[in-house]
């Protein structure tokens, strides 16, 4: 009789001490059955479509050769060859545009492709440059460039620490300018004796650092640098206005650095944790 009572009292105190010993480390005293559900853990935020603006500095740099209907250089009679003049200049103008992609992120490495198309960012001009005395004429030059659009198709390849991307872009670059070289300022008949406008191609490459304010808002700051290789204009082209002139390898590149944000289209994926039962 006695351990038909005991057995159950025994089993009664287990159970007890185990709701006893659950409340001491601060979870509840279950009874009999409880169950709970994780809450839901948002999985990967930087896969999809996205579309965004930018705003920069950039500074343009174009060098090259200005010369007669030779195309090339003159001997100054002490065995040296010059140019009518060589120009090499640069300026700062402030650049803004549209950028969309797409990217994929596989565990913590983010593949992407994105473009941009940016508008006009105004002239840049040399300094005033006196011709060679080889040339037998002291005529002043002065070369200008005017940036009409530009932009660029890039692959992207990051890594992802937590709600940042740090990333590097390179790809294929194309711009439009407009080149031309003044004699003595447009004054008289002269005016422009070359001017031309051209869509140049090259190549870009960069990196910079992307944050995520929230599902859908990122934020980034990059830097690029670009080529857009060389362009000549010799005298008996369309371009040169004076067939007396020409433009020998016009080199035209960049630096620039841009702020902007992005909108990642979608909802949030949901990834949520197996149920928990207790008993």
């Amino acid at each position: 009789m006695f351990k038909r009572v005991a057995l159950p009292m025994v089993a009664l105190a287990a159970l007890a001490s185990q709701g006893a010993k659950a409340a001491d480390l601060g979870g509840p005293a279950l009874r009999g059955s409880e169950v709970i559900a994780a809450a839901p853990v948002y999985a990967d935020q930087w896969s999809g479509f996205y579309i965004g603006g930018q705003v920069g500095l950039q500074s343009i740099r174009n060098s090259g050769s200005h010369s007669d209907r030779t195309n090339g250089p003159r001997p100054d009679g002490n065995g040296t060859l010059h140019y009518a003049f060589d120009y090499d200049y640069s300026g700062a103008r402030v650049t803004y545009g549209l950028h969309l992609g797409y990217q994929r992120l596989f565990n913590q490495i983010l593949f992407g492709i994105e473009a941009d198309f940016e508008g006009p960012m105004g002239q840049i001009q040399s300094p005033w440059y006196n011709s060679d005395s080889a040339f037998g004429v002291d005529n002043q030059y002065q070369q200008r460039l005017t940036s009409q659009w530009q932009g660029s198709v890039r692959g992207r390849l990051g890594w992802v620490h937590q709600s940042t991307l740090f990333y590097l872009t390179g790809g294929f670059a194309f711009a439009s300018f407009k080149a031309c070289t003044v004699l003595n300022d447009c004054q008289g008949f002269n005016g422009h004796i070359v001017k031309y406008t051209s869509t140049r191609t090259g190549w870009t490459i960069g990196a910079g650092i992307e944050h995520k304010f929230s599902y859908n808002w990122s934020a980034r700051l990059e830097y690029r640098y670009t080529n857009y290789g060389s362009r000549s204009c010799f005298a008996d082209a369309s371009c040169s206005i004076n067939p007396n002139s020409s433009d020998i390898n016009n080199r035209i590149e960049s630096h620039a650095v841009r702020v902007g944000v992005s909108y990642l289209f979608g909802a949030p994926p949901v990834a949520v944790e197996p149920i928990v039962a207790r008993y």
